[in-house]
């Protein structure tokens, strides 16, 4: 199913305030930038048993990621989006301990491409690749011998490689955490710190700003710390310690926005509030407290779009959910602002409650996923907005997202488009749609399992001027697909979707 051309009618935009309610179409009317039908990459050689969505990199100009091949063998792929131009980059054999141990953490610095792999030899540890068979090469054996290394997250910070090691495990001591450097050489990977026993980083709570990695750490005792990184020992300091109540979070959503990072935090005094640092133990401070007391307001970071910080609070009651965002330049202390309350359709089922499932920006305009759920895992509503920072400009855009439980929602903007899965009808067939912040622009890419099943796309990733992803076709698991990005404008009544790569 291919897209109508620009003539045909679209729909209504329908503003937050009018939106609690009903179904929202769409299709082109107006000028949007051309992209390509999608087309599948096919390879050569045996099938493949495994992809890994987390793994598919930019690097030097090409896409690179893993696979697994039905025999075992562990392959690292490049590809400029043709069959031709898809190859085998370095190729690993099976291990004879165990199945199934692919390559890991792909991260570009710019200059090297990292990754965590086993071999027979040395276990688990770090390698790098310049993006040649003879420059994909192990940087360093930090547990000598096959024992393995406990690594991660990989983080490139300013050119360089910062990464976890999990240290102590493999002796039977307490597990300790480090933190380490590295430049792609054994001699010049150098541990910077070593946090203790009975520590732990969180693999999902690091960020980047500039130079500098921020990051979280656990101890034994129940507490948290936020730590920051230069990659010097000087440099390496703890910001705060959050002593918080039982069965609560660690500080969480960490996000960058201006000089500072912002982030969520759960101490006994405030509940889970709103807080910001500017990398010192002074600037490390609550910044919002919606709910004073211990109850907390539980707000939910976003992202940064037209030089503001978006995020959500829930009522006390969870049946509303408000958008605010903050100016995160030119004052010290910004008061956030109320965006618009978006409406509940499920406002009278008490246990019924909703929370943004992913975010994307394309500088100008701002878009946000929002889910509802009741008792199960699945939402039972999933729905997609786009906002300028007003209410007014704050409009629902489709209604049909996924309601899955078993894959994440997925927004990735691209030259003023976003690109997300959802939905033909209100239920299955996920297959890829396109958006320009409009209802009338709002529109189904391409069909490319006809049927009620879909293609289920996802981890897009652009190189260039093509955008790769993830989908499914029926005959294998996952295949890979790209999607070509035309940078003018069609003459008028011509097709906006091409079948030329």
């Amino acid at each position: 199913m291919e897209a109508p051309p620009s003539s045909e009618p679209g729909t209504t935009e329908v503003s937050s305030q009018e939106a609690a309610e009903g179904e929202v179409s769409a299709s082109w009317s107006h000028g949007p930038p051309m992209l390509s039908r999608a087309r599948r990459v096919d390879f050569p050689g045996p099938a493949f048993s495994r992809f890994d969505q987390e793994n598919l990199v930019e690097f030097r100009g090409r896409l690179y990621f893993p696979a697994i091949r039905e025999d075992g063998w562990r392959q690292l792929w490049k590809s400029d989006g043709t069959d031709a131009g898809t190859i085998v980059v370095a190729e690993f054999p099976p291990l004879s301990r165990y199945w199934d141990s692919p390559l890991l953490s792909l991260t570009s610095t710019g200059r090297q491409l990292f990754f965590t792999l086993a071999d027979d030899a040395h276990g688990s540890e770090l390698w790098v690749s310049d993006g040649t068979g003879g420059g994909t090469r192990l940087v360093a054996d930090l547990t000598p011998g096959p024992g393995n290394s406990t690594l991660g997250p990989l983080v490139a910070v300013g050119g360089r490689l910062f990464f976890f090691r999990a240290a102590g495990a493999e002796t039977g001591e307490p597990r300790r955490t480090e933190l380490w450097m590295s430049d792609g050489t054994a001699t010049g990977t150098v541990r910077v710190r070593d946090f203790g026993p009975r520590t732990s980083a969180r693999f999902d709570r690091v960020i980047a700003r500039g130079d500098t990695l921020f990051f979280i750490l656990s101890r034994s005792d129940g507490t948290y710390e936020l730590w920051k990184s230069d990659g010097s020992g000087a440099g390496t300091l703890r910001l705060r310690t959050f002593d918080p109540p039982p069965l609560a979070y660690p500080p969480y959503s960490l996000r960058v926005a201006g000089r500072f990072v912002y982030f969520i935090a759960d101490e006994s005094a405030h509940g889970s509030e709103l807080w910001r640092t500017d990398g010192t133990v002074a600037g490390t401070e609550l910044f919002e407290d919606f709910t004073p007391g211990p109850a907390g307001s539980f707000p939910q970071l976003l992202d940064v779009a037209r030089g503001r910080l978006f995020f959500t609070v829930r009522d006390s009651d969870r049946a509303v959910e408000r958008l605010f965002a903050v100016k995160v330049g030119g004052c010290g202390h910004c008061e956030p602002k109320l965006v618009t309350s978006l409406p509940n359709p499920f406002a009278g089922r008490r246990e019924v409650y909703s929370r943004i499932t992913a975010s994307a920006t394309t500088g100008e305009k701002f878009f946000f996923s929002q889910a509802f759920y009741s008792r199960g895992p699945a939402p039972i509503h999933h729905r997609l907005w786009v906002t300028d920072g007003t209410e007014s400009g704050t409009t629902l855009l489709h209604q049909a997202l996924h309601r899955s439980d078993e894959y994440t929602t997925e927004l990735f903007a691209v030259d003023g488009l976003l690109l997300f899965p959802a939905n033909i009808g209100e239920f299955g067939n996920t297959e890829p749609w396109v958006s320009d912040g409009t209802v009338r622009g709002t529109r189904l890419l391409q069909d490319i399992i006809p049927g009620p099943r879909g293609s289920i796309p996802y981890a897009f990733t652009r190189v260039n001027d093509r955008v790769f992803f993830l989908a499914s076709h029926g005959d294998v698991t996952y295949t890979l697909w790209v999607v070509y990005l035309r940078r003018q404008r069609p003459c008028p009544g011509a097709p906006l979707i091409t079948d030329a790569n």
